[in-house]
């Protein structure tokens, strides 16, 4: 039996049809993977991991079996892997199933689904109960006093520098930046300055697995930067390996004892140095449509908080593990999105 997605249309949820599965997922990597992909095998492993996240956008689609929120994506094609990551089911297939029903049928406003197949009998398919007008809830609070409150402690504001100051080339251009970092006046809110020898051995010299995703920490420090008033840049001076990571069904992953160490091994190192950031590694090229996925992004506005730390990104072409391509993510203020950032190398 083929995968298909079946359609529930109102919150009523009446089953009205269904869409191949196929389908929608050749409208979302052929557009990512730049090809077509025609012959080519997908391989599913829907992961037993809840997701609450709600798909923006109209009409309002749910997934009626958000019990398995998440999918390991596999694309093999004569033998060789095309491409391998985790993402959210609202990621790949509600966002294209919204997109075909708001072109198809623009009148109806919410619609459910589920997706069938091999598997999946003897998971649960669940309506929600409508929203029912008119009803308040009322919450009766406790009188008895508090007997603490917690308040955040901000950081004083970091020294100001400019690119130059911190050895950057900037008349070295990076391709994988965006086209705005090309121009050193027209920086976004966080740019990054790698000490050479970092940017080389995560592009070049360190030995990453090609079957499952590696990572560490990123050290270094933090500036205001001088020349962009409310913007910051991030001296990047160095790459640890994690230790004690974790590598769970859906993506590599630190752990408690993870910040433990790497916390150690920076008071050994002795030289001032904060973690400004995380780096890890995609097993796929590099285009200008992948970056970051959603389990990604989650990740890193969930632990790495800090307006000015950043996502580093190696991505690695199986069968030519030389050819990397580097590059960094940083968080927008007041939301959850993730843009990629400028940045460059220091001339050293």
């Amino acid at each position: 039996m083929s995968a298909e997605v079946e359609l529930y249309r109102t919150d009523d949820y009446v089953r009205v049809g269904r869409v191949p599965l196929v389908r929608l997922l050749q409208s979302v990597f052929e557009r990512l993977l730049g090809e077509a992909l025609v012959g080519s095998r997908f391989e599913l492993l829907f992961l037993p991991v809840a997701d609450g996240s709600e798909l923006p956008g109209s009409p309002s689609v749910v997934n009626l079996r958000s019990s398995h929120g998440y999918v390991r994506v596999r694309i093999v094609r004569d033998g060789e892997v095309l491409y391998q990551h985790p993402h959210a089911v609202r990621e790949i297939i509600a966002r294209p199933l919204q997109r075909l029903l708001a072109e198809r049928i623009p009148a109806e406003t919410h619609w459910g689904f589920g997706v069938r197949g091999p598997g999946f009998d003897q998971v649960a398919l669940v309506r929600p109960v409508p929203e029912v007008d008119g009803r308040i809830e009322v919450t009766v609070g406790s009188r008895r006093p508090r007997a603490f409150h917690l308040e955040e402690v901000h950081d004083p504001d970091p020294p100001a520098a400019s690119l130059a100051e911190l050895g950057a080339d900037v008349a070295d251009e990076v391709p994988e930046a965006p086209e705005a970092a090309k121009d050193p006046g027209a920086v976004p809110g966080v740019a990054v300055v790698v000490d050479r020898d970092v940017a080389d051995a995560l592009k070049h010299r360190t030995e990453f697995s090609g079957d499952v995703e590696e990572g560490g920490f990123l050290a270094g420090h933090v500036y205001r930067d001088a020349d962009r008033p409310g913007s910051h840049l991030v001296k990047i001076t160095a790459a640890i390996a994690g230790e004690r990571t974790g590598a769970s069904l859906l993506h590599f992953t630190f752990t408690g004892e993870s910040f433990l160490r790497i916390n150690e091994q920076l008071a050994r190192r002795g030289r001032d140095e904060r973690l400004v950031g995380w780096y890890h590694t995609h097993l796929f090229p590099a285009t200008s449509e992948i970056g970051l996925s959603s389990v990604d992004v989650e990740l890193h506005t969930t632990t790495f908080r800090r307006p000015w730390q950043v996502a580093g990104l190696v991505n690695i072409e199986r069968g030519s593990p030389d050819d990397r391509v580097l590059r960094f993510y940083h968080a927008e203020p007041g939301s959850e999105d993730m843009s990629l950032t400028s940045y460059w190398v220091t001339a050293g």
